[in-house]
């Protein structure tokens, strides 16, 4: 029935409401936060000075040991990754910060760090990067490049929309007036907003196929790595992607193929750019979007109900959000962190 279709597709939006991992910079910079209040993102010094138990190692480890374990036994791959990388392999302290994104989650949470297994993690980037996904991340150095050209702080969009893998099919669906990101007060990660409610899904996917539209935002990803890792040489913190969708007049009869490229995008975008996800804020869940909260969220692992905010927000205009002057976006930035904290 209608109802029972509502209803699956609204499970399955609750599930999968974070999948919008990341776009395109229409301003500059950005923010995050992460949790044990989501207060801001973790000191790198602090997180490598942490003492960790490692599978099948030593007692007395830290992250900084666990890291430079890695480090050793992927010198040769990250070595002939190359620009493929978000930074120079001959840069040790980026390479260190780099791999400690994938060690970073296991350590916050006091599980033992699976150092073989982050290695094998490792390869499977590198090899995704030279191989089936050489081409986007090519096109997001470059545009990225070309977005900087104008010196620290600097942000010219332009050619990064126009590089996006079939962007002359799917940006007139998410434009600015859809999908933004923003650069926050401290600038010390990314807040990324999109108004899933006034994207037309059903006309996007009349226009692309999945996979490209999973490619669009794979390349939206990439991007964002290399935003994170200038953004963590500069501040000494961990820089993450918060999502903040807002899900006002959102369509639950929508095409489902769209948000299915989305969740494909977002789980092979966890493996490939780990730990630049944060925190993602829902707001303005429809009647019945909200009624499932309350049934589904108790049965959440912590983890995820850390990582998953609910909240009512009017949010203003597109053009008001690129204005970084604009008292609205700074109010903005200021209520996602109370969200965060709380």
């Amino acid at each position: 029935s209608p109802l029972q279709i509502a209803m699956a597709r609204a499970i399955f939006l609750l599930s999968s409401a974070a999948a919008f991992g990341g776009a395109f910079q229409q301003g500059g910079g950005v923010r995050s936060s992460r949790s044990a209040c989501f207060a801001e993102p973790a000191r790198i010094s602090r997180l490598l000075e942490s003492p960790c138990s490692v599978v099948s190692g030593e007692s007395g480890a830290t992250v900084s040991s666990a890291v430079a374990e890695l480090a050793r036994r992927t010198a040769s791959e990250v070595s002939k990754a190359g620009d493929a990388l978000p930074f120079a392999a001959s840069d040790e302290a980026a390479v260190e910060v780099w791999l400690l994104r994938f060690v970073a989650s296991a350590a916050a949470k006091g599980e033992a760090v699976d150092v073989a297994a982050a290695e094998g993690a490792v390869r499977d980037s590198i090899a995704w990067r030279l191989g089936e996904g050489k081409a986007i991340v090519e096109a997001a150095r470059e545009a990225y490049d070309k977005a900087t050209a104008g010196g620290p702080g600097t942000w010219n969009n332009e050619p990064v929309l126009s590089a996006a893998p079939f962007s002359d099919k799917i940006a007139p669906f998410v434009g600015p007036a859809k999908l933004l990101t923003l650069r926050n007060a401290r600038g010390d990660g990314l807040v990324y907003a999109i108004r899933a409610g006034q994207v037309d899904d059903n006309a996007l996917m009349a226009s692309v196929t999945a996979e490209e539209l999973a490619d669009f935002f794979l390349y939206a990803k990439a991007v964002n790595e290399r935003v994170c890792a200038a953004l963590a040489a500069r501040t000494g913190r961990l820089s993450e992607v918060v999502t903040v969708n807002d899900l006002s007049e959102v369509n639950l009869f929508g095409d489902a193929s769209f948000r299915d490229a989305l969740s494909a995008a977002s789980k092979l975008g966890d493996k490939i750019f780990p730990g630049l996800a944060g925190p993602t804020v829902l707001l303005n869940l429809p009647q019945l979007v909200r009624t499932l909260v309350k049934i589904f969220t108790p049965l959440f692992p912590a983890s995820v109900q850390q990582r998953l905010k609910f909240a009512k927000y009017t949010l203003a205009s597109p053009e008001t959000f690129l204005d970084r002057a604009a008292p609205e976006r700074a109010a903005f930035l200021a209520h996602i962190d109370s969200i965060l904290a709380s």
